[in-house]
């Protein structure tokens, strides 16, 4: 007994665990007390209705209402649920009683079907969040996730998983087991879904058909005709759609008059057989059937006007096309990926460039943050995690010659010493990435110089570069920059006063033209666009139309710039959104890429996993043109460039998703164990948290990489 504390008043309690959920549990167990009995496929589960009722308003309505199960003392649900495994019932009983509910990608499609025929809301959410914030939906269960949340009120789910399916059916799911083991109806429900089937040829429907048929030839068999026939009048009816649809098949079917006589003259049985591969929305038939031959960009011995020196030279103007270039690659490059997509042939192409080798050219934990392609060479921006160009004394260029594939790097010097003083700005953000533009045959990057912002001209004849002080900056953290005539480059920049931009002052935007051959910038003070300092960052697209400077952003009219009023104008029209899933603030994961072309602006948006997207999107088009999605998630920059079309010929073609690397990138951050947003102590409630129950891969790059999984 204690004499030094006294106390005349004082409440003792003890936890919910001890007083009330551990004796409920020995009831349980005892049967005491219990007054209801649910059986499961033999199985016997003692209970209170009270417990049922406060949980599941289904035990509500059946012990309150007047029906048979209020008297009687044992209620059988084996023939109301139907699942894979009986022992789950179990555990979703169990959390009426403790309030926690273990998932595991192995019960939680169980746990759905329970928690909607049992009217569980909570245990819908917890479902939800497990495969979604948690990262459990993939490419091997989309096909099942999706149908299962359309059956069980997961609106979420199921969108989120529709858009893997839309993205990755046609290089990933259609060569698959999965897609095999559906049963007909949710088969025929993919085919008729023309985002399902857009980017799928039609023999490769028809090899699926064939397939899914063999997989269970005995009770399947039935079903060949009406599936074959689905497929084909579905085709024909796209064909007579592909005004809105698509303009590539458009302008592929365009003096195919006998193509629309055929599906019109005929009944049920449709013949396209003819039709080589047609893509579905975006089908070009190739007639450059030559083998590429170097010779062939320069002579050409007949057909051609002849030289003085009696050579026939050829116009390679007719035999360039425009192309996009994309990269993935990590820091210090020791995982890199360059890709091409044709827009003319709308495939995708895959350029070797080993990782491994580049690291003799590439300087330590630097990496790719932009690129240009110029005359059959891509010019690669280096730096280190995405820093904006700030007081360098050495600027790298990784250059990649086309035709050859040799690298080289390029470490342009200063002309004028200074003293550096290292301030810089991480944006990573790859919708504004450090500007650079080719003009008057020098390399022009937009950086800092002593807390000011310059353009840095770098000469490839000396490998030396001159810097260009920009009137009226301060500290720029991000530019764009745009080309006229070879001569103009028009800079439109965000600039600050601060060393960080959480610690920064005087916030604004501006906007000056540089004469790259008189080497000195216009006196005329143009206006920055009505653009807010933070709202920079988004996906703006700056580019020349008909020698004028235009702006784009995704669902708002274009900004032109008015050079006789000195003044920002805004467009009658404005250019499409790309797709019904177009996500512009894109935060907790991914990123959104948008490229100017000659006519369009191609936008890469990746808002989730495995759901990367490419579509155009212009003022002269009514609607977004979706293009082939890139073989491959978390594309770091992109560019277009024009390319001799027969150099296409040298590069591997792309018609499969690269799945080593999706799972090494989303895998690579697996979460150990923890509670929910709705429990104490979340990790899922604190933003700012450290993270201590994840655990990250070293290296997640460092797997082997097999690149004939690339090759047709």
């Amino acid at each position: 007994m204690s004499h030094y504390v006294k106390a005349t008043k004082k409440t003792f309690s003890k936890n919910a665990q001890e007083c009330l959920i551990q004796p409920l549990m020995r009831q349980r167990e005892t049967g005491d007390l219990c007054d209801i009995m649910l059986s499961f496929h033999g199985k016997h589960f003692n209970a209170h209705k009270s417990i049922l009722a406060l949980w599941s308003p289904y035990f509500h309505s059946m012990f309150t209402c007047d029906m048979k199960e209020k008297s009687i003392e044992e209620v059988d649900l084996s023939y109301a649920l139907a699942l894979e495994q009986d022992s789950v019932f179990q555990i979703v009983l169990d959390y009426m009683y403790t309030g926690s509910l273990p998932l595991s990608t192995d019960t939680v499609a169980d746990v759905v079907k329970i928690a909607d025929f049992l009217l569980l809301d909570d245990v819908r959410d917890f479902c939800q969040q497990f495969l979604l914030d948690l990262g459990n939906l993939e490419l091997s269960n989309c096909l099942k996730v999706r149908f299962l949340a359309e059956d069980h009120n997961l609106p979420d789910v199921a969108s989120a998983a529709t858009n893997i399916i839309e993205a990755r059916f046609h290089d990933y799911l259609i060569h698959h087991d999965d897609v095999l083991d559906l049963p007909w109806e949710l088969l025929l429900k993919l085919l008729k879904d023309p985002c399902v089937v857009q980017h799928t040829g039609y023999n490769e429907l028809k090899r699926l058909a064939n397939r899914w048929i063999d997989y269970d030839r005995i009770s399947r068999t039935p079903y060949h005709s009406p599936l074959f026939c689905a497929i084909n009048v579905w085709i024909s009816d796209f064909a007579n759609e592909a005004s809105y649809l698509g303009r590539e098949l458009r302008s592929s079917l365009e003096g195919h008059e006998t193509f629309a006589n055929k599906n019109s003259d005929s009944s049920s049985n449709i013949h396209i057989d003819y039709v080589d591969n047609l893509n579905l929305q975006n089908s070009y038939h190739n007639f450059c059937d030559k083998s590429f031959d170097p010779d062939y960009l320069v002579y050409e011995k007949s057909k051609s006007p002849k030289s003085d020196k009696g050579d026939t030279f050829v116009n390679d103007t007719h035999i360039h096309t425009e192309v996009l270039f994309a990269i993935v690659c990590n820091q210090g490059l020791k995982f890199m990926k360059l890709f091409l997509y044709s827009l003319k042939d709308q495939s995708w192409f895959n350029i070797h460039m080993s990782g491994g080798c580049l690291l003799k050219y590439v300087p330590m934990r630097q990496t790719v943050c932009n690129m240009i392609g110029y005359e059959g060479k891509l010019y690669m921006y280096l730096c280190s995690s995405f820093p904006y160009p700030t007081d360098m004394l050495k600027i790298n260029i990784l250059s990649f010659d086309l035709l050859s594939g040799q690298p080289q790097l390029l470490s342009f010097k200063t002309v004028d010493y200074y003293k550096p003083t290292y301030r810089t700005t991480l944006t990573n953000y790859r919708s504004a990435p450090p500007s650079m533009v080719m003009c008057n045959g020098q390399l022009f990057i937009v950086g800092n110089k002593e807390g000011t912002g310059h353009l840095f001209a770098c000469n490839f004849a000396n490998n030396q570069y001159i810097c260009y002080q920009i009137p009226g900056s301060r500290f720029i953290s991000l530019a764009r920059a745009v080309v006229r005539n070879d001569r103009q480059i028009f800079i439109w920049y965000r600039h600050r006063t601060g060393p960080s931009e959480e610690f920064s002052i005087k916030k604004s935007l501006g906007f000056v033209l540089f004469d790259a051959k008189m080497k000195i910038f216009s006196s005329w003070e143009l206006p920055a666009p009505d653009i807010s300092y933070d709202e920079f960052a988004k996906s703006y697209t700056m580019c020349m139309r008909d020698d004028t400077v235009h702006i784009y952003q995704p669902g708002d009219p274009a900004l032109v710039l008015d050079e006789v009023r000195v003044k920002w104008v805004t467009s009658l029209r404005k250019i499409t959104t790309p797709g019904s899933g177009f996500v512009s603030d894109v935060q907790a994961y991914g990123y959104q890429i948008a490229v100017p072309s000659k006519e369009a602006v191609l936008v890469l948006n990746n808002w989730q996993p495995y759901t990367t997207s490419l579509h155009e999107v212009s003022e002269k088009f009514p609607c977004a043109m979706a293009h082939i999605p890139p073989p491959i998630d978390n594309i770091s920059v992109a560019c277009v460039a024009d390319l001799p079309r027969p150099l296409l010929h040298n590069f591997h073609k792309c018609n499969l998703y690269d799945e080593a690397y999706a799972n090494a990138l989303h895998v690579a951050m697996q979460y150990s164990d923890g509670d929910t947003e709705d429990s104490t102590g979340s990790i899922l409630d604190d933003g700012n948290s450290d993270n201590d129950n994840y655990e990250y891969d070293e290296d997640l790059y460092d797997y082997e990489y097999d690149i004939g999984s690339f090759e047709s």
